[in-house]
């Protein structure tokens, strides 16, 4: 528990601090005319990297140090243009597809040897549902959103590659034990997440399009 927070707090001060010193150091080169548009692409780019290195190097939780990073340096993207970020979504959407890949390789490989326990497919169940649905729904019940919205966006969010990407650094940095049954348990749900949400997403948009909510009668017209 001491080093997840010893953690947090690093992946925030060095999140924090390079967020802040990018932003000031692309903005003086972008008014001082010292960097193009593909220099200022690039630096989009290495940032993330960056600050992931600088953060686990002092112990600091990578992840969480992008993060920070992000928010701190959004601000600045966004006076830059859109076009800055351009190269970064490229790179991610590849990264996000080796991820994809290298989960698919890891999963046959367990599956086959160890196959598929019931109580993991259970596990999988409830935080697919109950674990998931429970919580997204009482946070976004002091939002002006409607039972059903709410239950679809328990159901269908979010997702990502993020429980991927956990799962594999615990496969390559746990004990060989810890590190199957915690690959196991993300295995089962990212698979049961694929199948089902996959199943039940058109579904649910094609019912939401045949009842639309009605119109805010406060909401001016245009």
């Amino acid at each position: 528990m001491l080093n997840a927070l010893k953690g947090a707090v690093f992946a925030v001060l060095v999140g924090s601090a390079v967020g802040v010193l990018a932003a000031f150091l692309v903005r003086r080169c972008m008014e001082a005319g010292w960097a193009g548009p593909a220099g200022l692409r690039l630096a989009s780019l290495a940032l993330p990297f960056l600050t992931y290195a600088a953060a686990v190097l002092i112990g600091g939780n990578g992840f969480v140090a992008a993060f920070i990073t992000g928010l701190c340096y959004a601000r600045t993207a966004h006076a830059i243009g859109h076009h800055s970020l351009e190269l970064a979504h490229d790179a991610s959407h590849v990264m996000a597809l080796a991820v994809w890949f290298a989960f698919g390789k890891l999963t046959a490989d367990e599956f086959v040897q160890d196959g598929l326990a019931w109580p993991v497919i259970g596990y999988a169940l409830l935080a697919l549902t109950v674990a998931r649905i429970v919580p997204v729904y009482a946070t976004l019940s002091g939002i002006d959103f409607g039972r059903a919205e709410r239950a679809a966006i328990g159901w269908l969010g979010s997702r990502g590659v993020t429980s991927i990407v956990f799962a594999i650094l615990a496969y390559v940095q746990l004990p060989l034990g810890e590190a199957a049954f915690v690959f196991n348990l993300t295995c089962a749900t990212v698979l049961l997440s694929v199948i089902l949400h996959g199943v039940t997403m058109e579904p649910i948009a094609r019912w939401f399009a045949r009842n639309p909510r009605p119109a805010d009668p406060t909401t001016p017209s245009r």
